[in-house]
């Protein structure tokens, strides 16, 4: 004859599953969120590469980008020794700055992309996500940087591999010294709670919520 009786140790598990309280619910993802990762050209082919990564002259580059709310992407660079352009939309051209939720977009568009050149230093690449268009264009008088890029390790520099950890994306420290000529009705910046979480060369740029505000960040593009 089998006996019916619950076993003590289930009952026993059975005891501690009742007294003991749901465990949290892990916190909610950010409402607002954008990635940003830097590819270079290497044997013919796009590579995904490190956002810190040291470059070269004449090397071919080009960023992509993509976000969890719509909006309009600016892409505004100056480079090493002061010089201000628009990297996208790009000048003269047709081409939408409008970018929708969950699509991946590559800049400066299309089959386009950029040839590292310049004094040795770093580009400062600033991108703007505004929920409406934006009336202003890039300042052409900029100080040219004086900071030359470092490998971080030995250990990396021998590998060939260089990462210099001033660059990648960062929050921008001072936005009324941001290189912009504001035009009439322009709105101004808002300054964002911002989280970097870098990842496999994609960093993912987090806030509570965009909302209505005006997200800025820059990325600085580091060569030798």
């Amino acid at each position: 004859m089998r006996d019916s009786a619950v076993p003590f140790h289930f009952a026993l598990w059975l005891l501690n599953a009742a007294v003991c309280p749901a465990q949290p619910a892990p916190p909610p993802r950010p409402a607002g969120a954008i990635e940003v990762s830097l590819e270079a050209r290497v044997s013919g082919a796009w590579q995904t590469i490190h956002p810190q990564t040291v470059l070269h002259s004449g090397d071919t580059i080009r960023f992509r980008f993509r976000s969890s709310s719509a909006g309009f992407l600016y892409v505004l660079s100056v480079g090493s020794g002061g010089e201000s352009v628009s990297l996208f939309p790009r000048p003269g051209q047709t081409q939408t700055n409008r970018v929708e939720p969950g699509i991946s977009y590559v800049i400066p568009g299309g089959n386009g992309s950029f040839s590292v050149g310049g004094k040795p230093g770093y580009d400062a690449v600033y991108w703007i996500l505004s929920p409406g268009s934006l009336d202003f264009k890039p300042q052409r008088d900029n100080q040219p940087s004086t900071l030359e890029p470092r490998c971080r390790e030995e250990i990396l520099k021998s590998r060939g591999l260089c990462l210099d950890e001033r660059a990648g994306p960062s929050p921008v420290a001072d936005i009324g010294n941001a290189p912009f000529v504001w035009k009439d009705g322009a709105r101004p910046l808002a300054a964002r709670d911002l989280k970097f979480q870098p990842e496999d060369g994609i960093t993912r740029i987090a806030t509570a919520d965009l909302g209505d505000s005006i997200l800025i960040y820059q990325f600085l593009v580091a060569h030798q």
